[in-house]
Formats: C-alpha cells, structure tokens, sequence
C-alpha cells in the first residue's frame, strides 16, 4: 500500500478524462474541505481524541435524467466516487488516512437555486499509522492499514448560475476493518465540509409524476454473514445469521417494523467451548428512496455467551441494500455497539 498516496494524485486524471467519456449524463466536478472532532468510546481514548482532524475531498459525480434512473428511487439523484486525505492531527499515533468511496446522494428538495439532498457513501481507506503492541500501543481505534469508510452526509447545495455551485454539510464518519483484526474499536469522527463545485454541462431538470402512495405491509427476509477475527489466534471465522422483519410504510419513504434475527458467530467462545448462536428481536426503520433502502435497527440480545459485549444488551445494525424488481435484495450491513463498530458484512433476502 506504499503507492496509495500516489494513486490518489494520479486518479484526478483518470476521473476528468471518465467523465468526458460519458457526454449522455451531466456530470461535475467538486472539491470540498472539512473540519471534524473525534469521539472517544472510552475513558482510555480521550487523550488520543483531542485532536482536530482536518482533510480536503475530491469528488466527481453524475446526474442522470433517464426516467429508468428516476425510478430508482421516485427522484433524481446523485452518483459517483470521492477520494481524499483526513489528517487526524496526531501524527505519531493516529497518522493519516487516505480514501476512495462510491456515493449515492438522493435530492430530497429543491427548488430553481437550491437543493438539499442526503449523500451516502461507502469506500477503504488506508491509513498511516495503527495498532502495535511496541511501537503504538496508544492507537486502539485502527489495527489494519487497509480499513472501511462508511459515510453520512446531508447537504445543502446552492447553485450559482449555470456552471458552478457552492455547498455545506454535516458528515458523520466512521472508520473500521470490520472485525478482519483486533483491537478493532473503529472510529466515529462528526464534523463540517463546506464545498463548490463546477459542471461540466448545462443542466435541465425534466418532469415525472410520483405513483401515489398507498401504505402496505411488507415481509423482508434476509440472510447475513462475515468473517471475524479469532481472539484465540485461530485466524478468522465465520459469523452468518438470519433476520425477519415486518414492516409498514408510512410515508413514501419511512417504513416501521418488528422483527427478530438469529446469529451463529464461530469466533465466539465461553468456558473453553465454542458458543455461537444469538437470538435477538429488533425494531426498525427503512429510509426507502425507490429500490435503494438504508434501515436501523435495534435490538436486544435474548441470550449470548458469558464473557461476550459484557455489560451490553442492546445493539444496532445499519445495512445498505437494493432491491430489484422481482424483490430479490443485496446490500452490506455494519454491527455497533453504541459507538463502537464490531463488524461489516453482506447480507441478501427477499422481499414479499
């Protein structure tokens, strides 16, 4: 991962000469600079938290207008790629990281001028300094130079005539290796972008009807799964599950629910036996812009083993999924416990 820095500053080139590629989508071009805070999980982490992380993001991203791509999700919408450099500030233990993501960005509202629209994004990231028994004990927040970012950002775009737009926003996030390496605490670092933007074409937004909105139950059924880091050094072990999730909408897109999932996580031991499987119902909600749905989940362990998240009886699941047309899903989930991240995986289901 030593040319991944260079990678970075090359890539500028790549993604102007992509976009020219691709005249039939109005695409742009953005640069945005950031100011986050950390936030400590634990009493040990404050002094390494008191850092605050500056970084600058390059973005490049497409509009289109097909009415196929509206149906997606009953609005027009932002796609593309970021990358980028956070500085934590704290170079000798928390160093650097630099990224590259995907986005989704729905636009929620918007009027001649303004929009204001909700972007999700999903990458690696590498970073320069982790976890090391001599050399960083300090740095509990990153053990694998090669980690996942995960990214929320609500933003509020103005346009400023036909060529350039200005933003600002509030990002939320979160850096992990998702359970592939202990200690694997992650990190969740809040903070604002503010940004402008150029396009590369005039724009015209065209016109289509929303379906009406009629409220209905739906049943989700998925399976789940992952590899997580052995603590007793046996290298890396399954955890897969499966979920039930009942749901109503409410609105065109908040859909309630009640569910509940069973886990079975090999890599979990308790009094020398391999204990592994974890009952817990849930609650959710899914944010559902058309075939895209970002649910949350809470829920509450039923059993688990002793010696397990001590002291923890509830947890959250957030998952990204698509859903095609004949109902068949996919997407990627990450399980926290409050602030603190235990893993990343696929999921996959049905939706009745």
């Amino acid at each position: 991962m030593k040319n991944f820095p260079a990678l970075i500053l090359i890539l500028p080139v790549w993604l102007l000469c992509s976009m020219t590629a691709f005249p039939q989508e109005p695409a742009r071009i953005g640069i945005e600079g950031q100011r986050s805070w950390i936030i400590p999980h634990s009493a040990e982490l404050v002094p390494i938290s008191l850092s605050r992380p500056h970084g600058v993001q390059l973005s490049w991203e497409y509009l289109p207008f097909e009415k196929a791509a509206w149906e997606n999700c009953n609005c027009f919408y932002y796609w593309g790629g970021n990358m980028g450099i956070t500085d934590f500030n704290n170079p000798e233990v928390l160093g650097k990281a630099y990224y590259l993501s995907g986005f989704f960005e729905p636009i929620i509202w918007r009027n001649a001028d303004w929009q204001l629209s909700l972007r999700g994004a999903m990458g690696i990231t590498h970073l320069t300094r982790v976890f090391d028994s001599d050399t960083n004990p300090q740095n509990t927040f990153f053990s694998s130079p090669l980690s996942f970012l995960l990214s929320v950002n609500p933003r509020l775009n103005y346009q400023m005539g036909s060529d350039w737009s200005i933003h600002a926003g509030i990002h939320y996030n979160h850096i992990s290796n998702g359970g592939q390496r202990q200690p694997n605490r992650g990190m969740n670092f809040p903070g604002i972008g503010v940004g402008l933007s150029h396009w590369l074409m005039d724009i015209q937004f065209p016109v289509f009807e929303k379906p009406a909105f009629i409220s209905s139950f739906s049943l989700i059924l998925e399976g789940y799964a992952t590899y997580k880091d052995d603590p007793v050094g046996a290298g890396r072990l399954p955890a897969f599950g499966i979920s039930a999730d009942l749901t109503r909408s409410v609105s065109r897109i908040n859909h309630l629910g009640i569910g509940i999932e069973s886990t079975w996580d090999f890599s979990i031991r308790a009094d020398g036996e391999r204990t592994y499987w974890i009952p817990a119902p849930s609650v959710s909600h899914h944010l559902t812009f058309g075939k895209i749905d970002f649910s949350q989940r809470m829920a509450v362990y039923l059993s688990k083993p002793e010696g397990y998240q001590d002291g923890r009886r509830f947890y959250q699941r957030y998952s990204l999924s698509y859903q095609f047309e004949n109902g068949f899903r996919l997407g990627a989930d990450l399980k926290v416990h409050g602030h603190v991240a235990e893993n990343i995986g696929l999921r996959t289901g049905w939706r009745f």
